[in-house]
């Protein structure tokens, strides 16, 4: 009995030693594991806040662009009532026009780059965490 015992002891530490590599691998597998979801969770909230700054840059431009149409027409409308000859009205509603299409422009653009910046900064803050993550 003492022999079955010390057989079955014997076999334990075995077993628990074969075991070694397989708790090792789990614990690092729990480290990587846990290191990718933090590096995930960087990645996200950065990605949220470039997100958030291209919107809050798309939103000036179209302030800007507000602005810009308001005050042109403003101007429009001084320069109207002085207007003497129908000539000078339409060269007047012509100055009008080219400045709010140039305003229109010069905003697009703004609002084109930040509009392509939001929909690279997401991708590249993944691509970073995943660069992160291999390092």
């Amino acid at each position: 009995m003492a022999e079955s015992r010390q057989a079955g002891l014997q076999a334990a530490k075995e077993t628990g030693r074969s075991a070694e590599p397989a708790i090792q691998l789990g614990e690092q597998g729990a480290r990587e594991t846990a290191a990718a979801s933090a590096a995930a969770a960087s990645a996200a909230q950065r990605s949220g806040s470039a997100v958030a700054e291209c919107a809050q840059e798309i939103t000036t431009a179209w302030t800007r662009y507000a602005e810009e149409v308001m005050r042109h027409t403003s101007e429009a409308s001084r320069s109207l009532m002085r207007a003497r000859t129908f000539n000078e009205m339409l060269e007047i509603q012509a100055k009008l026009l080219r400045d709010n299409m140039r305003a229109f422009l010069d905003q697009s653009v703004k609002i084109a780059e930040s509009a392509s910046r939001m929909a690279k900064r997401p991708l590249e803050a993944l691509t970073e965490a995943g660069a992160d993550r291999s390092s």
